[in-house]
Parts: C-alpha cells; sequence; structure tokens
C-alpha cells in the first residue's frame, strides 16, 4: 500500500508540531511542504491524504472529508501572525490586496470587514510594498506577517486574532486536520498513528516550550525569545472551545456569502 501523504505547512506557526512529526519515526508516511492553500489544494484534487487545511477550505469540501479533531492552529487573542497592514485608518480602508496563501484569514478578513470593501488577491506577498505604495491595505499571514510587523512596513496595522476575539469571545481557529474520506478508509491505522503524534507533538510543546523555541531558532529568521512567546500565543489542541469558534466563524462565513453550506450537523464535533 502507497504512503500516507501528509501536508506540512512551512511555517513557524506549526513547527511545534511538526517537530514532533520529524522525530516521530512514523512509517509509511511521505510530507509535502507548503503554506495552506497549496496543501488545502492537494488534499482537494487527491494529490495529499491529509494535512492541516484552512478551516473554511475544510468546510467547504466537508463532504469529501474526514475532520480529525486532534488537533488545530488557533488563537485567543492577539497573534502577530494574521494581520491587516495599512497606509490609512482601518475605517477609512476601502481597498485590501490579500496574500495568496490562506483562505480562513480572507475569509475572516470579510466577516470582520462587510461587503464594501474591495479585496484583490496579490500575486505573492512580495507585491505587499507595491500594493502599500498604491494605497491598498494589505492582508498577510504566517511568517510574511511576522516580518511585515516587526519591520513596520505600515502606518497601521491590526491584528485579526485580537478584532475576532473583542467581537465573540471565542477563539479563532484557522486551521483544523482534515483526511480524505477514501484514505480515511483505506489506511485507518497509518491515520490513527499519525493522529496519536500530533496530539503528542502538542503536548511536548507544552511541556517543553523552551525547547521548541530553541530549536525554530535554528530554522526562522526570528530570536529565541521571540520564538517562544509567540508561539505561547497559539493554540493546537481541539478541544469545546476551539469547536464553539470554529462553529461559530463558519456560521459567521456563511452569513456572509462567504460558505455555501454549512457542514452537516456533527460534522464539525466529530
Amino acid at each position: 500500500m502507497s504512503d500516507l501523504r501528509v501536508g506540512r505547512i512551512s511555517a513557524l506557526n506549526m513547527f511545534p508540531v511538526y517537530h514532533h512529526l520529524e522525530h516521530a519515526g512514523l512509517p509509511g508516511v511521505t510530507f509535502t511542504d507548503g503554506l495552506p492553500a497549496l496543501l488545502n489544494a492537494g488534499v482537494i484534487a487527491g494529490d495529499l491524504d491529509v494535512s492541516a487545511m484552512s478551516s473554511i477550505a475544510y468546510a467547504r469540501n466537508a463532504d469529501a472529508l474526514r475532520m480529525l479533531p486532534v488537533g488545530c492552529i488557533a488563537c485567543e487573542g492577539a497573534v502577530d501572525s494574521i494581520r491587516v497592514l495599512a497606509p490609512v485608518p482601518f475605517d477609512e480602508i476601502r481597498r485590501v490586496a490579500v496574500t495568496p496563501h490562506s483562505a480562513s484569514s480572507v475569509t475572516l478578513l470579510r466577516v470582520l470587514m462587510g461587503p464594501d470593501v474591495t479585496f484583490r488577491v496579490m500575486r505573492t506577498d512580495t507585491d505587499a510594498a507595491g500594493a502599500l505604495a498604491d494605497g491598498e491595505a494589505v492582508l498577510l499571514i504566517a511568517d510574511a506577517a511576522l516580518m511585515a510587523h516587526r519591520d513596520r512596513i505600515a502606518p497601521y496595522s491590526l491584528d485579526l486574532g485580537a478584532l475576532w476575539q473583542e467581537r465573540t469571545g471565542l477563539p479563532m481557529v484557522f486551521a483544523v486536520w482534515a483526511a480524505r474520506e477514501d484514505a480515511a478508509v483505506t489506511r485507518p491505522g497509518a491515520l490513527d498513528a499519525l493522529c496519536d503524534a500530533i496530539a503528542r507533538g502538542g503536548e511536548e510543546f507544552a511541556r517543553n516550550p523552551e525547547g521548541v523555541a530553541h530549536a525554530a531558532a535554528q530554522r526562522f529568521p526570528f530570536d529565541e525569545g521571540y520564538i517562544r512567546d509567540y508561539l505561547g500565543r497559539l493554540r493546537y489542541g481541539f478541544g469545546d472551545a476551539e469547536r464553539a469558534g470554529l462553529e461559530r466563524f463558519l456560521e459567521m462565513a456563511h452569513d456572509a456569502g462567504e460558505l455555501a453550506r454549512l457542514p452537516a450537523p456533527g460534522v464539525v464535533a466529530a
């Protein structure tokens, strides 16, 4: 039987989980690196069997996928790595150039901003400086957002995790783990082993955040203290609060016209 093909988000936000998976010695697993939009497409097209996926991409394709409530990427309040950077105050924003690498963050921004702001997808995140010079705000995620905020590339910087928490009082779940239904049926043992390793990765990080931050500092362009603080603002477990946050996000996305229909009852809570 072929290997279980697993997407691996190539950003600092998922390093604690993948750092553990690298050393877990899982047999019959191959990894493909990429940012969320690429991995979303790989699972949907059948080029990958399982990945952490943008939560809205999972919901849009829930009929063909099985959510694995063993982990997620979430925050409760400011997170720094999902940011709108703007040349004007936020109530004056009328145009936003959005990252091509995310689905959940773009949907979240639409939910928070309403229908009257124009969105344009950038070709790459390196177009951000040009967009700002042209008077557009910019939505960036992951390491690009961290560096842009650190380097103060715009006069105004809005953290979407903070704004979501202010409006709802709930965690924001940006990504969930999901597998193709056919992979879940044909390779349940390999999938169970992966799920166990994902859960252990979050637990290991909780026990030893300093060690994980030290390892991450060898790979990413941030100092160890900054990494420790940043990763400490993220959540990797999927509990009742994260479930409630995800359900509310999908409801609001549906109301905003960003999700044609909600997943069947029980799918999010499977």
